[in-house]
């Protein structure tokens, strides 16, 4: 069985770790990025419910616009995502690549995201060579 790829038209980000995807027919999904945490920018709806998740500290919410930024920079032209899960929000878990370039990774890369453990912890490498080189939160 193959994996169920949405090609966004548009992948318009509400903050570094998800979005809405809109495909060519006019569908509507909201996606959040696996593997990956960012931080929370204002409401911090996130934060009232589980304010001790790392996206709630203080360093990953002053990061959070930024994050935000950049994803919406990335993910401007759209963006192929391979689908894994559905979360407990009922957001679709995926894989998003922009270009051939993992979106996870790069936020990651750049210091804008953290590896998420609770997923596996694919972008350890990505992770630990920010924090190497002190970028974003890793400053």
């Amino acid at each position: 069985m193959s994996a169920l790829v949405l090609i966004c038209v548009t992948l318009a980000m509400s903050d570094g770790d998800s979005g809405r995807c809109v495909t060519e027919d006019g569908e509507r999904h909201r996606v959040r990025l696996a593997g990956i945490d960012a931080g929370e920018v204002a409401p911090f709806t996130r934060c009232r419910q589980r304010p001790n998740v790392w996206a709630c500290s203080p360093e990953a919410k002053a990061s959070g616009p930024a994050a935000t930024t950049r994803a919406r920079q990335l993910a401007a032209n759209g963006a192929r995502c391979t689908v894994q899960s559905r979360d407990r929000y009922q957001r679709i878990v995926a894989t998003c690549t922009v270009n051939g370039r993992d979106l996870g990774a790069i936020l990651v890369r750049e210091g804008l995201a953290i590896s998420e453990t609770n997923y596996g912890d694919p972008y350890r490498q990505q992770e630990n060579e920010a924090r190497e080189r002190g970028r974003g939160v890793w400053q």
